[in-house]
């Protein structure tokens, strides 16, 4: 059965992910799927076990400043806004991305890609930007305060940007990769408050790269996620401030950010009741500061 590279691998059949999982050498957790593929999608999937399953997100935040210690993480849906930050120029960074569990055996190579627009006084410019990133299960991957764009205006709506993650296993991709480490992708793409037409080729050799590595068969989309960060008055949209936003991935309703801290000195997200402990879910935290700070 073929699967559906449109979308995530979670929403696919369960035939769909076995023969997937058994392409990358999974084959204990394809015996799973494969009991569940006799009928129609299945609301008993097991991924309560294998949490890459999930096709949701919930967004938290820290403050600025928070201090050092346990950080309070409250809901980003429906926090104040920062109006002082309208028409300012930001930078994103990815600070971490904790695995807890991804498809396949061993250490996992993941293909980071995210995309936004930069708000200009003459138009709205593409940003796209993407990293190879390596991690073993229940750990972090080794990239800390890595830059995703520098400089963007965000102009008076806010902030948005999109990102996705493709679990590689096609040992053919590794020269295409190897692209992701120069410099024009290492130091993320510098976005000033003028549109620069030089930039362009590379957005779309970034976006050739990821759309060819994510339709190997040994590939595929784990996770994708849509961040609109505005400054309105609604309860039900996040909100643009100054800090840290931590993106999870969950299909869990009764989320509640109270019940979690983030851990400067772990460097991770932790049940508030057992600080030995840390959340089992994968998930991503993104820096929001001014840029030149």
């Amino acid at each position: 059965m073929a699967i559906d590279k449109s979308t995530m691998l979670g929403a696919a059949h369960p035939k769909a992910i076995a023969e997937y999982l058994e392409r990358i050498g999974d084959n204990e957790t394809a015996a799973e799927f494969h009991k569940l593929g006799g009928g129609g999608q299945s609301f008993a999937l097991p991924f309560w076990k294998y949490v890459w399953g999930n096709t949701g997100a919930k967004v938290g935040f820290i403050p600025e400043g928070s201090g050092a210690g346990d950080c309070e993480i409250i809901d980003a849906i429906g926090m104040d806004p920062d109006h002082t930050l309208k028409e300012a120029s930001l930078k994103v960074s990815l600070d971490v991305f904790y695995v807890h569990d991804y498809p396949g055996m061993g250490k996992h190579r993941i293909l980071c890609e995210f995309s936004g627009k930069n708000q200009t006084d003459k138009e709205s410019e593409l940003m796209r930007f993407a990293v190879d990133l390596a991690a073993n299960d229940e750990s972090p991957a080794a990239h800390i305060g890595k830059p995703i764009f520098v400089d963007v205006n965000v102009g008076r709506d806010g902030l948005s940007f999109e990102g996705r993650t493709v679990n590689v296993k096609s040992e053919d991709d590794d020269l295409m990769l190897e692209a992701l480490g120069n410099a024009t992708f290492k130091d993320g793409l510098s976005l000033l408050t003028t549109v620069q037409p030089v930039l362009k080729p590379f957005v779309k050799l970034a976006e050739g790269l990821v759309t060819s590595v994510a339709k190997r068969s040994a590939n595929h989309e784990v996770f994708k996620f849509a961040l609109g960060l505005d400054f309105s008055k609604s309860m039900t949209s996040a909100k643009l401030g100054l800090g840290s936003y931590v993106v999870v991935q969950t299909d869990e309703q009764e989320w509640d950010w109270s019940n979690f801290v983030w851990n400067t000195g772990s460097g991770l997200v932790q049940p508030k009741t057992d600080r030995t402990k840390r959340l089992q879910l994968n998930y991503m935290v993104f820096g929001v500061g001014r840029s030149g700070v």
